[in-house]
Order: structure tokens, then C-alpha cells, then sequence
């Protein structure tokens, strides 16, 4: 597997971390990387919850 590379170019970065990520999908068996995927959902989950806003500002916030 190969090693995330890093760059200033955020663009870049993104573009080598979905190379990444899909070589780590390629080389890996699904419980592996399922289960990679179920702790970041997860922790996105539990950190939208923890994080109290209102519809209404947050829509207004995305409007920004």
C-alpha cells in the first residue's frame, strides 16, 4: 500500500488522499475498511450531536 503523501496545495491533498483511500479500499478486505469508515461516521455523527445549533443558524451559517 502506499504512503499518504503530503502537500501545502489543498486541492493536491484531497486528490492524494482519494488515491489513497481507494488503494487502501483495492488492497484491504471489506471488514477492514468498513470498519475504518464506521469510526469516522460515527465520530462525525456524535460530534453533530454534541454540537447544539438551530436549523435556522445553520442554515443561516451556510448561507456564508
Amino acid at each position: 500500500m502506499q504512503k499518504l503523501k503530503t502537500d501545502k496545495d489543498n486541492k493536491q491533498e484531497r486528490m492524494n488522499f482519494v488515491e489513497y483511500w481507494a488503494d487502501f479500499v483495492k488492497n484491504n478486505p471489506d471488514e477492514v475498511w468498513s470498519r475504518q469508515q464506521k469510526l469516522l461516521i460515527d465520530s462525525q455523527i456524535k460530534n453533530a450531536k454534541s454540537f447544539k445549533i438551530s436549523r435556522k443558524d445553520y442554515l443561516e451559517i451556510k448561507k456564508k
